[in-house]
């Protein structure tokens, strides 16, 4: 083959893939929450080891879906723009969920779509939609596994949405740890327009001589022995304080976002250890960063009405201290009454998330 059909024929290829991209109704509803959630499978890693789901939010097809059922075969349907075509977003979001975690959180998406963003989420690899038989749930050695995953998901928003539209990154929990090294190990997040962080992981929530002595040494050994096991938690308490079959608000699948916690070992203690010491030291983010946190934190065995408005899993002294040293501008913002997920919050106090989240986004893209 001569270079000229080479040529055409890669260009072709670039096009189909960018309409494929762009034409979101042709994706598969999302098995978890259906329409108008759509999903694309992402296989990443140089070897395509990794297997994750982009999530997209796109309520403009179910509309002209509806408009179009209303309608008979005789008549042809004249759709008006606001419906048929969608109007460019001023941002696109793109959620990076917790350890022990998936993306289910449909409110969060109706409101960023509310105030005129597009909104994504990806279940990273080992996790929810994207989940294998066989694997190990939430298995990680370095933080940087996630990071095709995280490219090519950000491809799909640009090919979708335009180059010229800013994205933002949310994480939550070791969603918002991963959000920031990810940022960090990309030229300090320059691509970025802002990055939200809720409730994120920037160290473990133990005492100090665990923390400071204990960890890392299990870190080391993990360097030797990464599968050697750690016991889960047996603190079902955060999970009371949100699944609705405990009395919380919320429901999700328990086969992916377990009671207590996934069982880990030495080697993700290792991974997040490494991670922690880089954030600790310092990083140099380049977009303006939002660290939200709840007012108190608690963590018992013992059930307590506390768990119903403090973070149940994080210190929020450490999101404070750590989290104030992320970048050259840093907001960080207090809500009282929030759950560790606070988006997942009781009302009053996910209101605050949310206009806190909006407020500083309409303080950094223009309208």
């Amino acid at each position: 083959m001569n270079f000229p059909k080479i040529l055409a024929l890669t260009f072709a290829l670039a096009a189909v893939q960018s309409l494929q991209a762009a034409d979101v109704s042709a994706l598969p509803p999302d098995p978890f929450l259906g329409t108008p959630f759509y999903i694309h499978s992402i296989e990443a890693g140089d070897s395509a080891q990794y297997h994750a789901t982009l999530v997209i939010y796109n309520p403009v097809e179910q509309a002209v879906d509806s408009t179009a059922a209303t309608a008979t075969d005789s008549v042809a349907v004249n759709k008006p723009d606001s419906v048929a075509e969608k109007s460019k977003p001023r941002a696109a979001a793109l959620y990076i969920h917790g350890f022990n975690d998936y993306f289910f959180q449909r409110e969060l998406a109706e409101h960023f779509d509310s105030a005129g963003y597009a909104f994504y989420a990806i279940d990273l690899h080992k996790y929810g939609r994207s989940y294998r038989e066989g694997e190990t749930m939430g298995e990680l050695r370095d933080i940087a596994e996630y990071y095709a995953e995280l490219d090519s998901s950000i491809a799909f928003i640009r090919r979708t949405e335009g180059d010229s539209t800013p994205i933002v990154l949310i994480g939550h929990s070791t969603g918002g740890l991963i959000a920031c090294l990810y940022a960090a190990d990309r030229d300090n997040g320059s691509a970025f327009a802002a990055i939200i962080l809720n409730s994120p992981f920037l160290e473990m929530n133990y005492v100090w001589p665990l923390r400071r002595i204990a960890v890392p040494a299990l870190s080391a050994l993990g360097r030797l022995f990464p599968n050697l096991g750690i016991p889960r938690s047996e603190n079902l308490n955060y999970d009371k304080s949100l699944h609705k079959s405990e009395g919380g608000e919320w429901d999700y699948d328990h086969k992916y976002k377990l009671p207590g916690s996934l069982a880990i070992d030495l080697g993700w203690i290792r991974a997040i250890h490494n991670g922690h010491v880089r954030i600790q030291e310092g990083l140099r983010l380049t977009p303006s960063v939002l660290v939200m946190h709840s007012g108190c934190s608690y963590r018992d065995d013992d059930w307590s009405e506390e768990y119903t408005y403090c973070d149940g899993v994080l210190n929020v002294e450490h999101i404070r201290e750590f989290g104030s040293h992320l970048g050259a501008s840093v907001r960080l913002e207090e809500i009282e009454g929030g759950l560790h997920d606070l988006i997942l919050s009781h009302k009053p106090a996910r209101d605050n998330a949310y206009k806190a989240m909006f407020n500083f986004l309409d303080s950094r893209i223009a309208k």
